[in-house]
C-alpha cells in the first residue's frame, strides 16, 4: 500500500485528502507545520508527499529543502490557497514535482498523484538501469549532420542533405510556472513548462489529462480568430504568442501544461519572454536544422492593397507585414529581422492583440474573447481607439508580425526566409505553413 504524507495546518484540507485518497487505497499521515512535516517523512518514508507553501514556523520551501536533501526522488505535489506566481515558481524550482492551487480539484488530485508516483517508478527504474550499464546511453553515430532526429515526437526529422544551416537543440533550464485569463474562454487558467530532452520537440499537455499534442501544423485545429491544436480529447487554444516565443528563443525541446487555453497575459508575448527568461535557456548536445527557403512561394494578390502572404529566401528570418485601415489609423508597415531573442523582446513581444467592436460582439456572441478586458486588448471602434494609447506607432503591424513569428514555429524548426504579408491574419499563415512543408521538408 502506497504512503502518502499530508503536511497542512487546515484541517478541512487533510480530511478531503485523506477521505478521497484512501478511497483510492493510499495509506494517509499528517503533519500540521513543517517541523512536524520533516519528523513524519523521516519516520514513514512515504512515497508521495501534499504540502502546503505556508504552514506555521517553517515554511513549505524550507520543508521540500529538507525533504529533498535526503531523498532526492520524492515526489512532492505543492498546494496553496494563498499562493502567487513567484511562489509557484521558487516551489517547482525547488524540486517540488507539481503545484496544485486551492480549493483543490480531487480528480486532479489523483490524476497528478498516480502520474507522479508512475515518474518515480520510472526514475527509479532508470537509475538502476544506469547502475548495470555503468553509463548513459548515447545515440548511435558519430557526423551529427548524418544522424536522424530519433524518437522525436514533435521535431520533424532531417537528415544531412536537408540545410547546410544547423545549430543546437535547447531547453529550459528549470520548470516554471505563471497564471492568468484565458482570451478566448475568459477562465482563469495556468500554464507550467517544463525541460524536455533533446530529439523530444515542443508539446502541449493537459493539467487534468493524460497524453500531449505535438506543437506541429499537422495537429492544427483552429486558425480563424487565433492558433489551437488538437489530439484526441486534448486541446491547446490560443498557443501563437508563447509559441512565437520559443521561436525567437530558439527553444527546441519543452513540455506545456495548461487547461486548454495559454493565459494572454496584457495581450501581448512581453511577459512571456521574461517567463522563459527566468527558466534559464539551455543548450543541449543535439542539432536541429533550419528550414532554407530556396525559392518563393505566394498566396494571394501581391497588388498594392492585396491581400497576400509570401516567402522567398534571405539569409536571416526576416518579416514584414502591413496593415490598412481607415484613417486615422490608416497604412501601419513594420519590417522586423529576427537576429536574436533579445531582439524579438525588445521591438515585436510588446505588441498587444487587437480587434475591432463589431468584431468582438461577434466573438462574444460566438463564446469566444470572454476573457478580453480593457487591460488586454485594443479595442477599436470604426476608426480609433477607444481603450488604450499605442505603444508603437505600428504595434497592429507589429503584433500582426507576433502571430507570424508564432504560427510559423508549428514547422518545428528555425526559417531561414524573407516572409512579406499584407491584410492577412491566422488562417493564411496556416496556409503558407503547409505550403512550405510540402515544399521545402522531405518525407521518410
Amino acid at each position: 500500500m502506497k504512503k502518502i504524507l499530508i503536511v497542512d495546518d487546515e484541517k478541512n484540507i487533510q480530511v478531503s485528502l485523506a477521505s478521497v485518497l484512501e478511497d483510492e487505497g493510499y495509506q494517509v499521515f499528517f503533519a500540521n507545520d513543517g517541523q512536524a512535516g520533516i519528523e513524519k517523512f523521516i519516520n514513514i518514508k512515504p512515497d508521495a508527499i501534499f504540502l502546503d507553501i505556508w504552514l506555521p514556523g517553517m515554511d513549505g520551501l524550507e520543508v521540500i529543502k529538507h525533504i529533498l536533501a535526503i531523498d532526492p526522488l520524492q515526489i512532492i505535489i505543492m498546494i496553496s490557497g494563498h499562493g502567487s506566481v513567484s511562489a509557484a515558481v521558487s516551489a517547482l524550482k525547488a524540486g517540488a514535482y507539481d503545484y496544485m492551487e486551492k480549493p483543490l480539484s480531487l480528480d486532479k488530485v489523483i490524476f497528478v498523484l498516480k502520474r507522479g508516483l508512475e515518474y518515480r517508478q520510472v526514475r527509479d527504474e532508470n537509475l538502476k538501469l544506469k547502475t548495470i550499464l555503468g553509463h548513459e546511453d548515447e545515440l548511435a553515430g558519430n557526423d551529427e549532420k548524418k544522424k536522424l532526429l530519433r524518437e522525436s515526437t514533435a521535431t520533424i526529422e532531417f537528415d544531412s542533405g536537408d540545410t547546410q544551416y544547423f545549430h543546437k537543440q535547447k531547453s529550459v533550464g528549470v520548470s516554471n510556472i505563471i497564471y492568468g485569463i484565458g482570451l478566448h474562454s475568459g477562465e482563469k487558467t495556468g500554464m507550467v513548462i517544463k525541460p524536455l530532452p533533446a530529439n523530444k520537440g515542443i508539446r502541449f499537455e493537459n493539467i487534468s489529462k493524460s497524453g500531449y499534442i505535438p506543437a506541429r501544423i499537422e495537429f492544427l485545429n483552429n486558425s480563424g480568430y487565433a492558433t489551437s491544436i488538437k489530439k484526441d480529447d486534448l486541446e491547446a487554444r490560443t498557443i501563437e504568442h508563447f509559441m512565437a516565443v520559443l521561436h525567437a528563443f530558439q527553444i527546441s525541446n519543452l513540455a506545456i501544461k495548461i487547461n486548454k487555453e495559454v493565459p494572454i497575459g496584457d495581450g501581448s508575448a512581453i511577459n512571456l519572454c521574461e517567463f522563459i527568461k527566468e527558466c534559464g535557456i539551455v543548450e543541449q548536445g543535439e542539432i536541429i536544422p533550419d528550414i532554407e527557403i530556396t525559392h518563393t512561394l505566394l498566396i494571394g494578390d501581391e497588388s498594392t492593397d492585396g491581400k497576400f502572404i509570401k516567402i522567398e529566401p534571405c539569409d536571416v528570418f526576416t518579416v514584414r507585414y502591413t496593415c490598412i485601415y481607415p484613417e486615422p489609423l490608416g497604412r501601419q508597415c513594420y519590417e522586423f529581422v529576427m537576429n536574436s531573442g533579445e531582439d524579438f523582446q525588445r521591438e515585436i513581444a510588446p505588441a498587444r492583440t487587437y480587434g475591432f467592436v463589431d468584431d468582438f460582439n461577434k466573438l462574444s456572441d460566438m463564446g469566444l474573447a470572454e476573457g478580453g478586458r480593457m487591460n488586454n486588448f485594443i479595442l477599436i471602434d470604426k476608426d480609433k481607439i477607444i481603450n488604450t494609447s499605442l505603444r508603437f506607432p505600428e504595434e497592429l503591424a507589429r503584433h500582426k508580425i507576433l502571430d507570424i513569428i508564432g504560427d510559423f514555429y508549428l514547422l518545428g524548426r528555425a526559417i531561414r526566409g524573407r516572409i512579406t504579408a499584407q491584410k492577412t491574419g491566422h488562417t493564411d499563415n496556416a496556409k503558407m505553413v503547409n505550403l512550405i512543408k510540402d515544399s521545402f521538408l522531405k518525407k521518410h
